[in-house]
């Protein structure tokens, strides 16, 4: 339960934009989750108000994941048997899925206090381990979370997260696998939007 809640809400702390050439991963995500605490902080008294933020929110959220690259290793067994017309289909609905998530949880994250540890470049990008902890309950282990940042052009894009040492990707490409080798590439774009219909994680 700790894990998949945290797989559903841990895109608000994966907020990118255009970074400085000087300025490392871990600063860089710090300084973004702090903006994004503030947004979520403030006062949405009326319909209006809240759609403008959610707005505000998912169009950063579009700046921060790379979906393609997401994308093509969440379905890296299949991703080349894909059209480019298939593959475009499936990296909206992925997107569509990881909105629909964070939307349902972005409050959540307000919950905890995030310590960022340090970062290390490794051979699938530059990795940020943090530590998460439940302000209401103290007693509660730490939840140890990881981001892979890559850097396109002079943007960093957060590529995987990686919670208590389970990946987001292969946890994705796992879950795929499975229903594309049992019942077909059709199956599993009707799965995932009825997931989108539904509102399910």
């Amino acid at each position: 339960m700790k894990k998949c809640l945290f797989f559903t809400i841990i895109t608000t702390l994966l907020i990118t934009g255009s970074v400085d050439a000087q300025q490392n991963a871990k600063d860089f995500l710090k300084r973004k989750h702090e903006a994004v605490v503030s947004i979520l902080r403030r006062s949405t008294r009326a319909a209006n108000q809240t759609g403008e933020r959610n707005i505000q929110l998912f169009n950063t959220l579009d700046e921060l994941l790379d979906y393609d690259a997401v994308s093509r290793e969440a379905l890296r067994d299949h991703w080349s048997e894909l059209n480019a017309t298939k593959q475009g289909e499936f990296v909206a609905l992925l997107k569509q899925l990881v909105e629909s998530n964070y939307r349902r949880n972005l409050e959540s994250t307000l919950e905890y206090d995030i310590r960022y540890i340090d970062e290390s470049d490794r051979t699938t990008g530059t990795v940020v381990r943090t530590v998460a902890r439940s302000k209401k309950n103290r007693r509660a282990p730490e939840i140890h979370i990881d981001y892979t940042l890559k850097k396109t052009n002079k943007d960093w894009r957060v590529v995987d997260v990686v919670t208590d040492g389970v990946s987001l990707v292969s946890n994705y490409r796992n879950q795929f696998n499975r229903i594309i080798n049992r019942d077909g590439w059709d199956e599993l774009l009707k799965r995932m939007r009825k997931r989108i219909e539904s509102g399910i994680e």
